[in-house]
């Protein structure tokens, strides 16, 4: 056979077998998962870290807000230059606190260990919440500035 014969037969059926297999073809919606589009039966969207919280009858990502059916006690801390903080604690289920920031953060604090009063922390302590009686604050980052100072609760 010729030399071009085998080579046009051999282009040929590489651009067959692409055609075949469909190297090349635009992805339609059915090949693609959507982003967002993995709700669960409660709506909630995992891949955006929302599961079902059964106690608060709401999706809830586990990391911003602790999911518990244990009674609340709410307190509001008014601290210097206009800030405040809500905290809401758990008396019966003390290993969080959730609280509400003036600056519009909401965020689960985890219980930890403390000589005096009481202490909530992250892990890698970049946010710490103290409170002891009627007075508390907040300390943030690595090298844990003080960003709510001298905070007096207004109510228990």
């Amino acid at each position: 056979m010729n030399k071009k014969i085998i080579v046009v037969l051999v282009v040929l059926g590489i651009v067959l077998f692409a055609w075949w297999s469909g190297v090349g073809r635009q992805p339609t919606q059915s090949d693609q998962a959507l982003v967002g589009g993995d709700r669960d039966a409660h709506g909630c969207i995992g891949s955006a870290g929302y599961s079902w919280c059964e106690a608060k009858n709401k999706c809830a990502r586990p990391f911003e807000e602790y999911c518990t059916a244990a009674a609340a006690k709410t307190a509001l801390f008014r601290c210097d230059a206009s800030k405040s903080i809500t905290a809401t604690f758990y008396p019966t289920d003390d290993t969080f606190v959730d609280l509400v920031l003036s600056d519009s953060r909401s965020i689960s604090v985890p219980r930890a260990m403390s000589a005096s009063g009481a202490r909530y922390a992250q892990a890698n302590e970049s946010f710490v919440f103290w409170n002891k009686g009627d007075t508390a604050f907040v300390t943030e980052g690595a090298d844990a500035t003080t960003t709510f100072k001298n905070c007096v609760t207004t109510s228990n």
